[in-house]
Formats: structure tokens, sequence, C-alpha cells
């Protein structure tokens, strides 16, 4: 009877570890997402995708069932960020032997069976959903371009200083001259830090709306406070009128103190923002309110200096003195006389 039972527990065992070997020699087939960008290259060298980079990719993937279950542990798992797997490719001109300026078509698939690091994990690609990706290669040229600050709407930003003023980058031969600037965009919170301190950042030229090329060094960058570039300047007011909807072409504001508020106002702002300001139409705006027509008397109503928003936001320009009070009366217009 003992014996009988070793029997049974060996053809169990074996059973079991056939039908696990053949388990594992099984494949299974999953499908995922991918990426696939343009990894860093030499300098003297721009790569372009014929598309938005990074191309998303829809992936097939083979593999035993051990291998899959693995990788889709690292894939999903709840573990440190930088230890899960993840499905970024990167195409590198040099090692693909396509660095040599010209137009290449990429087998995309051709090109994911090699990766390394597919078959570390004991997987292979069955199929893509994109097929070829066209790759031009640009040959580059070293420049020395100046540094400049702009803020997140593009604008330039006055510095005091920057240095180095000029940095080593390298750009396309056909770039003119007059427009070799390399930037450094700044939000407001970087602005204001660098109005009171240095700020360290890494200047970049554009290649097109989504692709930037850093430089290789920092620049330090100081900017002017906020006190130091607005000076005291007169004003001397050219003055507009807004009146509301219901009162346009009905009546016509009579100015009782015009002389008060053209004289001499004092402002301080920084140079670009008074010269924008001088360049508005009305630098002094008197608004005629509805129900202004029924009060039937003079009307007092403190005026609105008409400062350009963006140095207001920079804080850029302000006024020094109080700011004045227009007295006027709404005019009944004359309705034109019918012809005989």
């Amino acid at each position: 009877m003992k014996e009988k039972l070793k029997k049974i527990a060996v053809a169990v065992f074996l059973t079991l570890l056939i039908w696990t070997w053949a388990y594992m020699a099984l494949e299974q087939t999953i499908s995922e997402t991918g990426t696939l960008n343009v990894a860093p290259s030499s300098p003297d060298i721009y790569v372009q995708f014929d598309r938005d980079a990074p191309v998303r990719l829809k992936l097939k993937l083979k593999g035993s069932p051990s291998k899959v279950t693995e990788f889709r542990s690292k894939l999903f798992g709840r573990g440190d960020e930088a230890e899960k797997e993840k499905l970024d490719f990167y195409f590198n001109a040099e090692k693909e032997d396509m660095a040599t300026p010209d137009t290449y078509k990429l087998n995309v698939l051709q090109f994911l069976e090699k990766d390394e690091r597919l078959k570390g994990l004991g997987l292979t690609v069955e199929s893509c959903d994109v097929e070829t990706i066209e790759v031009a290669v640009e040959k580059l040229v070293e420049e020395w371009p100046t540094v400049q600050c702009v803020d997140e709407r593009g604008e330039i930003v006055r510095h005091s200083s920057i240095k180095p003023p000029q940095v080593r980058m390298f750009v396309r031969p056909d770039w003119p001259k007059e427009s070799l600037i390399a930037t450094v965009k700044l939000t407001q919170l970087q602005i204001e830090q660098a109005r009171k301190s240095s700020i360290i950042e890494k200047p970049y030229v554009e290649f097109s709306a989504s692709k930037r090329r850093y430089a290789d060094v920092n620049v330090e960058i100081n900017l002017p406070s906020t006190e130091e570039p607005l000076s005291e300047r007169p004003l001397q007011a050219k003055i507009g009128f807004l009146l509301s909807p219901n009162l346009q072409g009905k009546y016509r504001i009579e100015l009782l103190n015009e002389s008060e508020l053209t004289s001499r106002t004092a402002i301080k702002a920084s140079d670009s923002a008074w010269a924008e300001y001088k360049r508005t139409p009305y630098q002094i705006l008197i608004e005629a309110q509805s129900g202004d027509e029924t009060s039937g008397v003079v009307i007092t109503r403190e005026v609105f200096y008409n400062f350009p928003a963006e140095s207001v936001r920079k804080k850029e320009i302000k006024l020094i003195d109080p700011p004045r009070r227009a007295k006027f009366k709404l005019v009944p217009i004359a309705a034109p006389q019918a012809s005989p």
C-alpha cells in the first residue's frame, strides 16, 4: 500500500511538472501602448520625425505567461515610479547609422525588434500600428547667439545683466545672423525673484514650435528692481470720452475743468512703459454713465488713467499725484432738422 501511494504521488508530481512546463512553453500576446521619441545625439546634428514626437505606438507583445505576468506587474505595479517599466523607446540616429544629413525611412517594427530592453524582459514585438516614420537629419553649425529673456507671453523682459551674454549653440546654417538669439523664458515668479537676486537658467534656441535645443551651460540673470527703472515723468494728457450706448448720439460731454485735468501730473514709469503710454490716443478717459443725463446737475467723477495693462502688471508705471476728478455735464445733441 505504501509503495502504491508513492507511485501515485510520483505520478501526480510528474503530471503537474509536465503541465507546468507546457504552460510555461506557451506564448501569450498582450496589447499595450508605447512611445517613440528622438534620443539626444551629437550637438551638430538635428533629427526630426515627419510627425510630432513622441509618437504614440499601439503594440502587440508576445512572451511566455510568466514573462508577461512579470512585465505587467512592473508596468502597473504600485512600487517606486523609477522602478516601473515604461514602453518608451528612443531613436538614436548615430546608433542606427543615419547621422549623415539626409531623409530616411525608419521601419518601426524592425527597430523595436532589436530593442535590448524588450529582449531582457523576454518579450518580442508581434505588431505595431505605425509601420514607418520618415526621419530628417540636418547638419548644424556652431554660433554664439546673444541671450535674451522673455516672459510667458513671449514679450522681451529688460535685464540688468546676463552672464555670459552669449552662449555656444548649434543652429541651422541658413539662420539669419540678425535673429541669432538664445532665449530664456521666465515665469512671473522667476521675474520677481530675478528682480531681488540673480537666478540661474539654461537658454535655448527654437527649431519649431515644439522643438527646442538647450545650451550646455547655464546663465546668471539679474533683472532691474521694480523701483529702479522708474523715473518721474510730467504728464500733459490728451483727454478722451466714454459714453454708455444709450447716451451715444444723444448727448455730448461738456467738460468744465479741462485746464485742471491737462495741467502737469506726476507719473513714475520706466522708459518703455512711458513711451507706450504716450503713444495711446488718450492718456485720460472720462466716463459718462447711464442716468447721468437725468441728474440735471454738474457731475464730478474720478478720471481713468489709460496706462498700458502690461506695464501696470509689471509695476512699470504708476501715478504719483492723487487721481484728478473731472467736472462735466451732459448736453443734449439737437436732432437734425428735416429738409423742407
